[in-house]
């Protein structure tokens, strides 16, 4: 079974679509549930297309250590820390009125298949 979700946010589908976006994360309290390399998961939008994607790295990382190299994955904004930082704070507070930057993310890389 594939596993089958979305960002809610069709800007962020078109940057997977594109290539610039080649990275995901989550918050993960339980460090358990990774996604496995290799793994191939399908990505929707809100007209219903979707796009294939293969893990290709699997890490876990503090929200506080997160680096430039990443948000350049992530492929956000102008692909600045700063951006990253102020868009995930505001993501991350919003889902979860507990988070605090030294909560676990899982990091996800992908390439669209």
């Amino acid at each position: 079974m594939i596993n089958r979700w979305t960002f809610n946010d069709d800007n962020l589908f078109e940057l997977v679509r594109n290539g610039r976006k080649r990275g995901t994360c989550c918050r993960n309290k339980s460090n358990t549930n990774l996604a496995n390399i290799d793994e191939i998961q399908e990505i929707y939008n809100s007209r219903g297309e979707t796009i294939k994607i293969k893990i290709t790295a699997v890490r876990l990382c503090r929200f506080c250590d997160i680096d430039d190299t990443w948000a350049k994955i992530e492929g956000e904004g102008d692909l600045s820390l700063h951006h990253w930082r102020r868009v995930h704070i505001d993501f991350f507070t919003t889902h979860y009125p507990d988070f605090q930057e030294t909560d676990v993310l899982e990091l996800n890389e992908f390439v669209v298949i």
